[in-house]
């Protein structure tokens, strides 16, 4: 039974919006699309995982969480969290393709492609290691007595292992289901209210990353962000404010929203609290009154009078 799902839906579109309003030239750029990428991956695997335990049956209960952010000695987060009665499994999933050599004692995972190229990345093996101590460190906290299992799956069907013999298995995903299914089970560790108890305690305990603003998380001065109202129809921040509508100068596409597009940008990546003049600049407004307007509008929380009004934005504005 899948407990919690995933969470990176407003980090991806945080992530997309930084994409958008910067040049593709920016020093943060080149990471920002790679941090995308490694998004949709965790999302696209998790929804593997998910058809997967659709698919296949366990004579016992299971209960799964994803994308956990906990705290014991230190922060740390768990791809996924596998709680059955008799143990906990800790998944760390990869989605990395190529020839993947992993070496027990060495900082960093090697792969390389067909086309002969090598890339480096952190050795899961340590990842994990780390993850199962300060996971254990969290049990002991509040005296629970388990035991932690540990698997590095790797999801990518287009690739191959190479590793050195380890007491974390390593795997590709289709093998999974063998690996719950041949974990010792003569031991009931927890019993059904016990084993709520504990979903509970992780639950409540779990904190959502908050990845905003992008501007402060990801080492980017604002004044970088490109300001202006995107056209959802040709992309480009050409749209201008007429009298009862955005229109886009280059496709002469309108819409009577197109602010709030921008908003929910501008909340992501630089502040929730917006201005009469920061919303000027951003959305190349000319007049406070005009910009008033439009920030009352919004029907939103404010502080301040007058000139020293802020107004406390959404993330995501109804913007459909």
């Amino acid at each position: 039974m899948i407990m919690k799902y995933r969470s990176d839906s407003l980090k991806l579109l945080g992530v997309e919006a930084a994409i958008r309003r910067l040049t593709p030239l920016h020093p943060q750029y080149t990471f920002l699309d790679g941090l995308q990428r490694q998004i949709v991956s965790g999302i696209k695997g998790e929804e593997l995982l998910n058809k997967l335990f659709e698919r296949v049956k366990f004579r016992f209960d299971y209960y799964v969480l994803h994308d956990l952010h906990l705290y014991s000695s230190a922060w740390f987060q768990i791809d996924s969290l596998i709680i059955t009665p008799y143990y906990v499994i800790i998944l760390e999933m990869k989605n990395i393709g190529g020839h993947i050599k992993i070496r027990k004692n060495h900082p960093q995972l090697e792969r390389t492609l067909t086309s002969g190229q090598i890339d480096y990345y952190k050795n899961p093996i340590g990842q994990v290691i780390e993850i199962t101590d300060l996971l254990q460190d969290f049990f002991d906290m509040r005296n629970i007595d388990i035991p932690i299992n540990r698997v590095i799956i790797f999801k990518d069907a287009n690739r191959s292992l190479q590793f050195d013999e380890t007491e974390i298995p390593i795997m590709g995903l289709q093998e999974l289901p063998h690996y719950i299914r041949t974990r010792p089970r003569t031991e009931v560790k927890l019993n059904p209210e016990q084993v709520n108890t504990l979903l509970n305690t992780i639950l409540m305990a779990h904190q959502e990353y908050n990845p905003f603003p992008i501007t402060t998380n990801y080492f980017i001065e604002p004044k970088d962000i490109i300001t202006g109202v995107n056209c959802k129809f040709c992309s480009e921040f050409t749209v201008n404010k007429l009298y009862r509508e955005w229109r886009c100068q280059k496709c002469g596409e309108t819409t009577k929203i197109g602010h709030l597009n921008a908003f929910n940008d501008f909340a992501m990546l630089i502040d929730r609290k917006i201005n009469n003049k920061e919303c000027r600049r951003f959305l190349h407004i000319e007049t406070c009154k005009q910009a008033s307007v439009i920030l009352e509008k919004l029907n939103v929380d404010s502080s301040g009078s007058k000139k020293k009004r802020e107004y406390m934005l959404n993330y995501m504005n109804d913007n459909k």
